[in-house]
């Protein structure tokens, strides 16, 4: 345990350091990610596809706000969806007004979460969003973690049907183009699904977290973890949702896994020494509950040299037998005492 503490001190350590470098880093890494997932799927307007476009467009997205981020995310999203059709791109731009009307109302802070949102779908651990959110934000980030469901879902859909949707006609094939994509939002079984699962982790992780007993991080973690599985397992049963169950199980055992790794460098508390205070004002006492923090002390190393030499001290008296005096070598003060040459 020793170990896992002082390499997590030397982490933290490097990164209070560095700080104003990771930080940045990690949003343009995330930034960049996430529009090149976006490129890869609904990929219809060639100045916003490739590498370069979403280099630069990931560099704007560190130099600004994370909320602001986000919006430019939606942004390059309906871009891309009015390339392909009208129909798509307007849905789109309704559904993204909704959704900000609905994000900015309840949860601005945790905007990191939408942003991260289709790199951890592209990696296969969306469920990690949720479980983060409860642990560093609150209940409100179900709110984020279920936007995020709902912009990976519909560029899927209109990924899976393009053909359809790009399609040209008349005035007619529009309206039955717009009922198909609207349709296909509002009748998405498996997003919705995924998106009350998601939301309810958020807020079960949260709750427990916040409960006074002990490892009620840990116990969070687990907890959200838990009824993520119930949800989607449930979710299958009644709707016969599209979800790999396998897939789905270890996507949430990995969020498991990472969220007790945040759990670990944020909240890890040493039970083992738990002390109950008790004090008092003019108008109230006080019963605190103590909980130390696990931090990991590095040993002291000391060096003792010892002489055992004695350096002796006297006059002709020590050369002729009588009594002198002696002193231990190292010391400020000398130290009198007598010695016989018989003894």
């Amino acid at each position: 345990m020793n170990n896992l503490l002082e390499i997590r001190d030397r982490i933290i350590s490097v990164y209070t350091q560095y700080e104003n470098f990771f930080v940045p880093a990690f949003r343009f890494l995330v930034s960049f990610l996430s529009l090149l997932y976006i490129s890869s799927r609904i990929g219809y307007q060639e100045v916003l596809t490739g590498a370069l476009p979403s280099l630069l467009i990931a560099l704007i997205c560190t130099l600004v706000p994370a909320s602001a981020a986000a919006v430019i995310l939606g942004l390059v999203m309906i871009i891309q969806l009015f390339s392909l059709a009208l129909e798509a791109g307007l849905v789109a731009l309704i559904l993204f007004l909704v959704l900000c009307l609905l994000y900015f109302r309840f949860s601005p802070k945790d905007a990191m979460l939408i942003v991260m949102s289709p790199v951890c779908h592209a990696i296969g651990i969306p469920y990690v969003l949720p479980i983060a959110g409860g642990l560093v934000y609150g209940p409100v980030s179900a709110v984020a973690s279920a936007i995020g469901v709902i912009m990976v879902s519909f560029m899927n859909f209109v990924h899976d049907n393009e053909t359809t949707i790009g399609t040209t006609g008349g005035d007619e094939d529009a309206v039955t183009k717009f009922r198909f994509v609207v349709d296909g939002i509002a009748q998405n079984r498996t997003m919705i699904v995924t998106a009350a699962a998601v939301a309810l982790v958020a807020v079960v992780v949260y709750a427990v977290r916040r409960l006074r007993i002990r490892y009620a991080w840990y116990i969070a973690v687990l907890a959200g973890a838990v009824v993520e599985l119930i949800v989607l397992l449930v979710g299958d049963m009644l709707y016969a949702i599209s979800i790999s169950i396998g897939a789905a199980f270890l996507g949430v055992a990995l969020s498991a896994l990472i969220g007790c790794g945040i759990t670990f460098f944020l909240f890890n508390l040493d039970y083992t020494r738990i002390e109950n205070v008790q004090f008092e004002d003019d108008d109230y006492y006080y019963y605190v509950k103590a909980v130390p923090k696990n931090v990991y002390i590095a040993p002291r190393r000391t060096v003792k040299k010892i002489n055992t030499s004695r350096h002796i001290r006297g006059g002709a008296d020590a050369e002729d037998g009588a009594f002198g005096t002696f002193a231990e070598p190292g010391a400020e003060d000398a130290t009198t005492g007598t010695w016989d040459r018989n003894e």
